[in-house]
């Protein structure tokens, strides 16, 4: 395809190799959700799909009648068809599971085959919560049906299994997986997000508009964030919002109504109620105790929501 003359020419690109331009995987099904269990027993699984799952509670576990281990919270695990594994049930308890069953063959089959080698299964860990984020918005896609909704499925699942396939291994049957997405750490992440914060904060802000703001994926960016500042993105922004808040109401004696107005809040009771979750008390009576203390600024009179 011609490039015309006047646009700028095209400075990246490239093609995929023949053995690479099917990666031939199907996905079968996804299910997301808490389970109760009726009755305490093994639960023994053996699905002639491939399996990928994790839990957000530790399980006991055996894998093809091996020894029973604790798989932690979080885990992912990958099964080849045909393998037989485990879950401890107790009556009464509950887990929050989400997986996926699929099918592969050429190259991807190959790169699932050298993870699961030689005993047919492999877990990951994930600092980034990357499986239950895609398996819950494949599940909630099929779940909805929405015009479209078998690509978009299948668009996530192709991504998450990129990302599983080239997990990077730690020890024996345990790998790591991250998004494709290898940033350095960027000590001055959090001033940069700080300072963007600050400087729209009569908007209605969230961690996607954060995230795009620093040139990062969602998961990337709440990881890499939360690791450097020791909060997460929207705690960073509502604490940055309460300190503008108090700056507003003492210093410059505006109302509460006034205040959540100006800190982009819907209404003044959204206001309050946040300012209280935040400093333990309201609004009024925040203002209220530090001008008692001497503080700047006259009490503000409007009546708590």
């Amino acid at each position: 395809m011609a490039i015309p003359a006047n646009e700028p020419p095209m400075q990246l690109g490239g093609h995929l190799e023949k053995s690479r331009q099917n990666l031939q995987a199907w996905l079968h099904s996804a299910n997301s959700g808490t389970t109760t269990f009726a009755v305490t027993r093994w639960w023994q699984s053996c699905w002639k799909w491939w399996v990928l799952d994790v839990t957000r509670s530790d399980q006991p576990q055996r894998i093809n009648g091996g020894a029973e281990f604790i798989r932690k919270a979080g885990m992912v695990a990958l099964y080849r068809p045909n393998l037989r594994f485990e879950e401890w049930q107790k009556e009464g308890g509950s887990a929050h599971e989400s997986w996926i069953l699929f099918t592969a063959s050429g190259p991807m089959l190959r790169a699932l085959n050298a993870l699961t080698n030689p005993h047919g299964y492999c877990l990951f860990e994930d600092p980034e919560s990357i499986a239950p984020q895609r398996i819950g918005q494949i599940s909630r896609e099929l779940f909805s049906r929405q015009s479209g909704f078998e690509w978009r499925a299948q668009a996530v699942f192709l991504d998450l299994l990129a990302v599983v396939a080239t997990a990077k291994p730690t020890a024996p049957h345990l790998h790591v997986i991250r998004t494709t997405q290898e940033i350095p750490v960027k000590p001055d992440l959090q001033s940069k997000v700080e300072k963007h914060i600050r400087s729209r904060i009569a908007e209605v802000l969230t961690v996607e508009d954060l995230a795009r703001h620093a040139g990062l994926g969602l998961s990337t960016f709440a990881h890499t964030y939360r690791k450097l500042s020791g909060e997460t993105p929207y705690q960073t922004i509502v604490r940055l919002k309460m300190e503008a808040a108090k700056r507003l109401l003492q210093q410059d004696g505006l109302s509460v109504k006034e205040t959540a107005a100006r800190l982009g809040f819907s209404t003044e009771f959204q206001f309050s109620r946040c300012f209280k979750r935040m400093e333990g008390r309201s609004p009024t009576a925040h203002v209220r105790a530090m001008t008692e203390k001497g503080g700047t600024g006259p009490v503000v009179s409007n009546q708590e929501k």
